[in-house]
């Protein structure tokens, strides 16, 4: 049977390093909508829709969403490669692996976590406004292929796509939220640990009367 401390810990780093990866992804997709969205502004090819202002306030959009989208990616890359560095030696060692090992390990990712916190912070603030950008702009760009007149609703896009496109956005923005939610709970045990620890360092050196030195 696995050790209950080797399971608990295998389980937060495969699971951190799946949403790290879909938040890769998240990011990849908002920076390429983003700019995909400014390049075709730029080549006119949005022109032909009746009013400017969808336009202008896509744009405005498509701007932020691919800087929060390279961030996002960017944070996110920085974050793994750490966790990931660690989950390698863990795969290595294999279930066998020593209980001195397992707290070797341990110790190694609570040092990088103490590294990580305050970007880890950022990117569950920033996470969630990159998923909502790409909604956001998703909306506005449906808005943008229909246009009400007096002889009724006409389309520049086919339907299904402009459904496709909405669904596709919501997945993004509810990904976004799940991610940041999960970041918070790994943030939260792991703040949980590292005040565990300061809180025996701090009786160990009372102990010791170490306290006043």
């Amino acid at each position: 049977m696995m050790n209950p401390a080797l399971s608990q810990f295998t389980k937060e780093i495969r699971h951190f390093s799946l949403v790290a990866s879909a938040n890769l992804i998240i990011g990849a997709i908002a920076s390429a909508a983003g700019i995909l969205y400014i390049i075709v502004a730029i080549l006119g090819l949005t022109t032909n829709l009746v009013s400017p202002e969808p336009r202008v306030i896509a744009g405005a959009i498509a701007m932020v969403c691919f800087g929060l989208g390279i961030s996002v990616f960017h944070v996110t890359l920085g974050i793994s490669r750490g966790i990931r560095a660690i989950r390698d030696k863990l795969e290595r060692e294999g279930p066998a692996v020593t209980d001195d090992r397992i707290t070797c390990l341990i110790v190694q990712m609570t040092a990088y976590y103490r590294d990580i916190r305050k970007t880890l912070g950022t990117i569950i603030l920033i996470g969630p406004l990159c998923g909502l950008c790409v909604f956001v702009l998703g909306i506005v760009l449906g808005l943008e292929a229909f246009s009400i007149t007096s002889s009724g609703v006409s389309f520049t896009l086919d339907n299904r796509v402009t459904i496709f496109a909405q669904v596709i956005t919501l997945a993004i923005v509810v990904s976004s939220l799940l991610s940041s939610h999960y970041f918070t709970k790994f943030a939260m045990a792991w703040n949980l640990r590292i005040a565990e620890i300061e809180a025996s360092e701090c009786a160990l050196k009372t102990t010791l009367g170490l306290d006043d030195q």
